[in-house]
């Protein structure tokens, strides 16, 4: 499978995620048409945010529809101008675009170079310093 593409667990062909796919059409319909936020929250919405935080053990959950959605989110949600970051300068488009809307301090690392991390990290006097790197350079 290709790590590059939104199949690289390759599930997008397994006989039971096709079932339940069909199983969600014949529900549901064919999506909402537009985003949550301009067409509404479904019942199969809340049930897999309910879903995930019984897992994890968590008052809440709030699904994005895209991994770019949710990075643009996250890190304005929950860093200020106190924090810094810390991220590899190979992270995905997504990650650096989300950082730069965030009003914290913002510091590039070589790619997976953890004696240039521990530096940058030692040299700050951040509040919070959250490192952002991804688990598989892909686009690299």
């Amino acid at each position: 499978y290709r790590l590059s593409s939104n199949n690289y667990l390759g599930l997008s062909s397994h006989p039971e995620v096709i079932k339940a796919g069909h199983d969600a059409l014949e529900e549901y319909g064919n999506g909402l048409s537009s985003v949550r936020f301009i067409c509404g929250t479904q019942t199969i919405h809340k049930q897999l945010e309910d879903a995930i935080s019984n897992f994890h053990g968590t008052e809440d959950t709030i699904l994005y529809i895209s991994c770019f959605d949710a990075n643009a989110g996250i890190f304005e949600t929950v860093m200020t101008p106190e924090d810094a970051i810390f991220s590899d300068q190979l992270n995905h488009a997504s990650i650096i675009d989300g950082i730069r809307l965030c009003k914290a301090q913002k510091h590039r690392y070589l790619n997976r170079d953890m004696a240039d991390l521990e530096s940058q990290l030692a040299e700050s006097t951040a509040r919070t310093k959250m490192i952002v790197t991804v688990g598989v350079f892909s686009m690299d």
